[in-house]
């Protein structure tokens, strides 16, 4: 294994890990701070979006390094933040 394979398998635990302390509750300071004081968002859906998007981050960011043709897997992990960033924008706002 070399130091990128290495680089890339620590980065996609750091953002699965994240993800899921997200879900969890106990890192909302990783949550943009105009949404999280926010009245128009309602925080457990958000925690919920974002955690989410971390992991199913976190789990593709190791097909950039097998599959060797890297901009496929940017776009699809800049197409997957779109998606997420629409839900924040619909899902987790309070009605």
């Amino acid at each position: 294994m070399n130091v990128e394979t290495i680089s890339m398998i620590v980065a996609s635990l750091v953002l699965a890990l994240l993800g899921i302390v997200i879900i969890l509750g106990k890192a909302d300071w990783a949550i943009k701070q105009y949404r999280r004081n926010s009245e128009r968002y309602n925080i457990v859906r958000l925690r919920v979006v974002t955690g989410v998007m971390l992991i199913i981050l976190g789990l593709i960011l190791p097909f950039v390094v097998v599959v060797k043709t890297q901009n496929i897997c940017i776009f699809v992990m800049l197409g997957i933040a779109a998606v997420f960033g629409v839900l924040q924008e619909t899902w987790a706002r309070n009605r």
